[in-house]
């Protein structure tokens, strides 16, 4: 309806201005031109209700006026004895020699000695000039002028009544939509203590299958230890391997890092380490890694890794080759060997590292409560 009535009187605008320009006698045209309009006459006390105050300005290519609408913008206007409780600004519409400018408020009036007379809007006042395009493109621009807004009013038509204690309180709530939003807080309150009963059962349920996958099942079982345990010690076994070879390699040296890399390489191609309990006084034997553990004494360990069968296995990266080159470096008759040992037990390193993180604490536990998933789906379809 707005849009409506905007385009009608700025249609009836350009038929002026129109005439104006064709006729024989130069009609003066008013650079900027407002008007209000209200949804309602007359209002009663404390009631919402909407003002528009619509502009249309001349802009040609010429001539351009350019207002300053800075003071009626809903956050800042100020329409005493109104209170201004929001507003909009829409889209500026253009029409060929017309632009139009619209402000929305939303207003209401609070007074105690108006009740029966007409309640005016204050007097405001748009300050604007006009830019003029002169020969050569160059434009200037006038001195500040203002325009007085027109006047509008509304009718107060009601009193309020004596017993009401506050007119500006929002509205109570019924006991009904109260005691619906009781029951229905309620009805989610229960449904929520049913999803987290269930989520307990499905996490003891898991948890009980993590503890029965670890616990043993044998004496055996007891005695040997766990991948973390022993990759942490083939890790300080190559450390220590590394550092006692910058002053050159020995035999020794090398036994250590094969036996260390063999163990690596048994748990990245997914294969059993070998355990033995140390009995008392039992010096180790070559190939071994000695691994102590609290409570449980000397185990050696060993790994059954070798070159070839790293090959075709999907291991990583040069772990056959460092195998291979460990191998021939121990047992075979190569006097000088250094470069190719150093690179070799780096990529030992580096394969010991990568199955500490696969075989840490945490995806451990994410290994087991996946398997506890399947295992608690195959029963339950089942």
């Amino acid at each position: 309806m707005t849009k409506t009535f905007i385009t009608a009187v700025g249609f009836s605008l350009l038929s002026s201005l129109a005439f104006a320009q064709t006729g024989t006698d130069m009609v003066e045209v008013e650079p900027i031109t407002c008007w209000w309009r209200t949804s309602t006459s007359a209002v009663r006390t404390g009631e919402s209700f909407g003002m528009t105050l619509t502009c249309a300005v001349v802009e040609t290519e010429a001539n351009k006026v350019v207002p300053d609408f800075s003071k009626l913008d809903p956050t800042v206007v100020q329409l005493p004895p109104f209170e201004v409780l929001g507003g909009t600004h829409p889209g500026d519409l253009v029409r060929p020699g017309k632009r139009f400018f619209q402000y929305d408020y939303r207003l209401r009036l609070i007074a105690e000695d108006a009740f029966g007379n007409d309640v005016s809007i204050p007097p405001l006042e748009i300050s604007y000039r006009i830019e003029s395009k002169v020969t050569g493109g160059d434009i200037t621009q006038g001195r500040d002028q203002s325009y007085s807004l027109p006047k509008a009013s509304v009718r107060l038509i009601s009193l309020v009544p004596d017993d009401t204690s506050d007119i500006r309180e929002a509205p109570v709530s019924m006991f009904t939509g109260i005691e619906n939003r009781e029951s229905r807080a309620s009805v989610m309150q229960t449904v929520a203590t049913v999803l987290f009963g269930l989520a307990a059962v499905m996490a003891l349920v898991m948890l009980i299958g993590m503890l029965r996958r670890k616990a043993p099942k044998s004496a055996v079982a007891a005695a040997h230890l766990g991948p973390r345990t022993i990759l942490g010690r083939v890790a300080k076994e190559l450390n220590d391997v590394q550092s006692a070879s910058r002053g050159g390699w020995t035999p020794e040296l090398v036994g250590r890092a094969l036996a260390a890399a063999r163990i690596a390489g048994s748990y990245a191609i997914n294969r059993p380490v070998g355990q033995i309990p140390a009995k008392a006084a039992e010096a180790p034997r070559e190939g071994v890694v000695v691994v102590r553990a609290f409570g449980r004494g000397d185990v050696f360990v060993s790994g059954a890794a070798t070159a070839e069968s790293t090959a075709f296995a999907n291991a990583p990266a040069g772990l056959s080759d460092a195998l291979r080159t460990l191998t021939v470096a121990r047992y075979g008759r190569i006097e000088k060997f250094d470069s190719m040992a150093d690179e070799a037990i780096q990529t030992a390193i580096r394969v010991t590292r990568q199955q500490q993180s696969a075989h840490s604490l945490i995806k451990e536990w994410g290994r087991n409560f996946t398997t506890s998933v399947v295992d608690l789906r195959k029963k339950v379809w089942s």
